[in-house]
């Protein structure tokens, strides 16, 4: 069966943004200060733009199939993953010197800072489970998309260990989305 130009763009942004959200975490697990390399939050910057695609894409793909509650993940890890977007886009700004702490400081920025991330990892866990609810799907990806989000989230609980953890769960996630996208093509 032949592919179109959308589904190699679909599953290329699929792998693409999975690939940029473990090498991101990788370059900013060596970072000696808090908010990682300029490089590496450039490039989580750039992954979780094109998550937006990605989850939209395979919503298209497979919507029929993972039904109400891949719509459901669909939407929230699409406004989670927009919200983030604009969190890592002040932590680029942070970890290129600049002072950034008084912008999440108003009670408007907090809430976006706290529940962006929830969106996101809510998103991900529903997406997860509807691949999960049907045998002929990708189920792996699924599979990968749950324990990374789960493994990632938990890396703020960790302290000292929060960015090996993280990248841990960057590493699930990010293979999650590539088996998907290579799946889909």
């Amino acid at each position: 069966m032949k592919t179109t130009l959308s589904e190699r763009l679909g599953g290329l942004s699929c792998v693409v943004s999975g690939g940029l959200l473990f090498l991101a975490h990788v370059l900013n697990l060596g970072a000696s200060n808090g908010p990682g390399t300029v490089l590496g939050q450039t490039l989580v910057l750039s992954a979780h733009l094109l998550l937006v695609f990605a989850f939209f894409w395979l919503y298209t793909a497979y919507g029929s199939q993972i039904g109400l509650l891949g719509l459901l993940g669909m939407i929230s890890g699409i406004v989670g993953t927009i919200l983030v977007t604009v969190i890592v886009f002040v932590e680029v700004a942070g970890a290129s010197g600049k002072q950034v702490d008084a912008v999440f400081e108003t009670s408007i920025t907090r809430n976006l800072h706290t529940f962006g991330p929830l969106l996101f990892v809510l998103g991900m866990i529903l997406f997860g489970l509807s691949f999960l609810r049907r045998k002929a799907l990708p189920r792996g990806g699924g599979i990968l998309l749950i324990v990374g989000t789960m493994v990632f989230a938990s890396g703020s609980l960790a302290g000292d260990a929060e960015a090996l953890i993280s990248t841990l769960g960057a590493a699930f996630t990010g293979a999650g989305f590539v088996w998907l996208g290579m799946s889909s093509l």
